[in-house]
């Protein structure tokens, strides 16, 4: 292997791939695979290594950790009693922001290329919903104190509010410039819109629902 001018060694397990190589681009006889550093027979891609992962979310129900992989549209599923990834959830386009409530034991994902939510249940790891929400949905945060979901819509100028309770949008709040990371203060109950080619953080009122502020 080589890598800017130096040689490594690495030793390589070979296994077989039924790969199906009726493909008519041309034929591959070898796939190497360096997460596992294994040679696979015929042209294969491991598609349960998450690529790009992006945010992290936290389930204190079951202890396991969730992280967002831009690259591979998926979220993979990391229990912390042993440091292992136990599951890959395939969720929308290029997941962006992710959020735990709580209050129902759910986590949101933000998929910006998808204009979506997916809504994953922590009890199994599964996708319950999508929810359409603004043009490229970024960042996500949970409103303890009204158990909403408020993500940062960057290509609308706005805030979709989604309800916990039903998983549908209940509002949307204009904000600046392509918002793209959102977070609560639970010691004024206030959101923090941070948008960024106003160059300006918006501050919402969690119990109105409405811009109180904005900060240059």
């Amino acid at each position: 292997l080589f890598n800017k001018g130096n040689v490594y060694k690495a030793d390589i397990t070979a296994t077989t791939q039924d790969s199906g190589q009726n493909n008519p681009g041309g034929y591959v006889k070898y796939t190497l695979d360096l997460v596992n550093n294994s040679l696979i027979s015929g042209n294969f891609m491991n598609r349960g290594n998450g690529i790009g992962p992006w945010e992290v979310a936290y389930d204190p129900s079951n202890g396991y950790v969730y992280v967002i992989n831009g690259g591979s549209d998926s979220v993979s599923v990391i229990n912390g009693a042993n440091n292992k990834v136990i599951s890959s959830i395939a969720v929308g386009s290029q997941p962006e922001g992710i959020a735990y409530d709580p209050s129902n034991g759910y986590l949101y994902v933000a998929n910006y290329n998808s204009n979506s939510v997916s809504v994953i249940s922590g009890a199994t790891n599964k996708v319950i919903a999508n929810i359409a929400v603004g043009s490229e949905p970024a960042g996500v945060a949970y409103d303890p104190s009204n158990g909403y979901l408020y993500v940062a819509d960057a290509d609308s100028e706005s805030v979709s509010v989604i309800s916990g309770a039903t998983n549908t949008v209940i509002g949307n709040i204009t904000v600046g410039s392509h918002p793209a990371g959102v977070a609560y203060d639970p010691s004024n109950g206030y959101l923090y819109v941070a948008n960024a080619d106003s160059n300006s953080v918006s501050v919402i009122n969690g119990a109105t629902n409405t811009v109180i502020a904005n900060i240059t």
